[in-house]
């Protein structure tokens, strides 16, 4: 019986501590946050220790760490591109598809967090050190916020295809998404959805009207003399079938007058009209002549800004000559190929002259008669009375003709707008009274 009582005992010790054992590092487990894999518990070499409370909590710590894991995801809405954002250890982890064992999830889990990612990334040329971070879609490098100044809030809301500054150039950009138009959203607009908004939401629509409404006054001032909306007026146009769209889209308080579609006024189809249908012989006439004013116009300004790179050439070739030492600051060096300048048809046929096109072609002066002499042609003549200031006075007298003939073209130009806008509402009004006449084959 004494030898016996020793050995009972050895056998609850040894039943004892498998518990002890599983109850210390289910305590370290809670009390540190470490990964799976060093939370399960010391394996036991007694034959009577329960196989299913060992089963169990190993499920227990594992189920523990992939709901810690899984938090900041299920909180967070991914982004619509989210593989380009958060960072390259964020984009490995969403390539591996999720596993529906415990097994696979314990083993995934304690994989990301081993994982190890020191780049090099970024302008910076640092590491993934858990600081937000995009994508570039060209050499698919990722950079910093921080390094390319770029809000975090931006970055995933606002930025439909994201370029770097090492890859910016003239062909390739990043492009944005239009924001919301409320004032302090950062949201992108829903103008790739079938109903097109400038808004993010129906809420900000809403809230986006409230905001403009509040700002009219809600009656009219004492003296009755205001001629700015009311609160309640405005909503009444709103109401009252006053205010639509306009051809280009836009809203307008007050519709134009006939607006609508158009018929060819044969067999009601609906097409867009050309010119011919809406003017008259005398219209016609008009456009015609006021096309050919324009285009002279255009043809003297040619002439203008010519006679200021031939006026160029000259001051060029003057202050070469003071360089070389030929001259002095106070020679005159105007070139007496500058006569041609003042008059208009002078300079056209110069310009249409063999010397005039190898001047234009080399643009600059040089000797007249080829020779090579810096200052042939030139007045040598010291502070010259006759061509006094020819530099200033001929290139400010060019400028404002220049000026003068394009305020003259755009004149000519608004006057042919408005006649063709003027047929298109006789049209229009003729269209909507449907007063034509219609031949019939008998």
């Amino acid at each position: 019986m004494e030898q016996t009582t020793p050995t009972i005992r050895q056998s609850e010790d040894s039943r004892s501590e498998p518990f002890e054992n599983d109850t210390k590092s289910e305590t370290v487990a809670e009390s540190t946050p470490q990964p799976p894999s060093d939370a399960h518990p010391a394996p036991s070499n007694s034959p009577s220790h329960p196989p299913s409370t060992s089963a169990e909590l190993y499920n227990m710590a594992a189920h523990t760490a992939s709901k810690k894991k899984g938090t900041a995801s299920a909180v967070k809405k991914t982004s619509k591109r989210s593989k380009k954002t958060g960072g390259p250890r964020a984009a490995k982890r969403a390539k591996p598809a999720r596993s529906g064992s415990t097994g696979d999830a314990h083993e995934s889990a304690g994989s990301e967090l081993e994982e190890s990612d020191h780049g090099p990334y970024c302008l910076c040329r640092g590491a993934d050190d858990h600081r937000w971070m995009i994508c570039c879609e060209n050499c698919e490098d990722w950079f910093h916020g921080e390094c390319i100044n770029m809000n975090k809030e931006i970055g995933e809301n606002l930025i439909e295809k994201f370029i770097c500054p090492l890859c910016t150039n003239e062909s390739l950009t990043t492009l944005y998404k239009k924001t919301c138009a409320l004032g302090g959203c950062r949201k992108a607009a829903r103008i790739a959805q079938e109903e097109k908004s400038v808004f993010c939401s129906n809420e900000h629509a809403q809230t986006w009207w409230e905001r403009m409404v509040a700002k009219l006054p809600k009656a009219k001032g004492k003296g009755g003399v205001n001629d700015q909306l009311t609160q309640e007026e405005f909503m009444a146009l709103l109401q009252g079938g006053l205010s639509g769209t306009d051809e280009e889209g836009l809203w307008r308080l007050v519709k134009a007058p006939f607006a609508g579609k158009e018929s060819n006024g044969t067999n009601g189809t609906e097409k867009e009209n050309p010119d011919q249908m809406h003017l008259s012989a005398e219209e016609k006439e008009y456009l015609e002549n006021a096309a050919a004013a324009r285009f002279h116009l255009a043809e003297e300004t040619v002439l203008c800004h010519k006679m200021l790179a031939l006026l160029e050439f000259a001051h060029k070739r003057r202050q070469a000559a003071i360089t070389a030492g030929r001259f002095k600051e106070d020679i005159c060096g105007y070139d007496q190929r500058l006569d041609s300048i003042s008059a208009r048809d002078a300079f056209e046929a110069f310009a249409k002259s063999p010397e005039g096109e190898a001047i234009f072609k080399a643009s600059q002066l040089s000797d007249p008669l080829g020779e090579g002499d810096e200052v042939r042609g030139m007045c040598e003549r010291k502070r010259c009375k006759i061509h006094s200031g020819w530099y200033k006075m001929l290139s400010l007298g060019l400028k404002h003709q220049i000026r003068e003939m394009a305020t003259q073209a755009d004149e000519v130009g608004e006057e042919e707008k408005a006649m063709r806008q003027a047929a298109k509402d006789r049209w229009r009004r003729k269209q909507s009274e449907k007063n034509w006449v219609e031949v019939l084959d008998g």
